[in-house]
């Protein structure tokens, strides 16, 4: 992949985690996102010389990446600052085919209220994922890590149901539809 490409797909994945901050979000402003992003340290998932990456490894780098944005940035809640790094990871590494060998697999779904509303809708006969991904109702009542990997576990429960990546859940979501 060209250091143009690379750099291309860097920039829209900054620019795509700012577009999915609407107006529930506790920042919006181009400079408080993009400090905000820019302050994640992103190295470890695009240095290919490391080798495969695995569950463990992501998971642990996730937890510590999504706890130092909050203590960076003290207005955004857990869940929020999942979404962002989770929007970031859609874009760089789902479409932009970057990272180590085996990232796309780990990457988490970005959770919001469409993706939530759409697993409610195809596992309505299945509590024991609902109990997991629908224990809260917005972004912003994620308020701790150990809350987010219920849902993010319950959503791995429903990618395996859907015989499909984790990120890949993301075909339920129902967030262009109209109420």
């Amino acid at each position: 992949m060209s250091d143009v490409r690379k750099a291309v797909i860097e920039t829209y994945a900054q620019s795509t985690a700012m577009s999915a901050l609407r107006s529930g979000a506790p920042i919006k402003s181009r400079r408080d996102v993009y400090t905000a992003i820019r302050g994640v340290d992103f190295a470890a998932l695009f240095a290919n010389e490391f080798g495969p990456i695995n569950r463990t490894t992501f998971d642990a780098w996730h937890a510590n990446a999504v706890q130092r944005l909050v203590e960076r940035e003290p207005r955004l809640t857990v869940g929020w600052a999942a979404k962002i790094i989770n929007v970031y990871l859609k874009t760089r590494v789902y479409i932009g085919a970057q990272g180590r060998h085996h990232l796309e697999e780990m990457i988490h779904p970005p959770i919001d209220t469409g993706l939530l509303k759409g697993l409610a809708r195809r596992f309505h006969d299945r509590p024991d994922i609902l109990e997991r991904t629908n224990c809260v109702h917005r972004i912003k009542d994620i308020v701790d890590y150990d809350l987010y990997r219920r849902i993010i576990d319950g959503c791995r429960a429903a990618a395996k149901e859907l015989d499909c990546e984790l990120i890949e859940v993301e075909q339920l979501w129902a967030g262009t539809e109209f109420d």
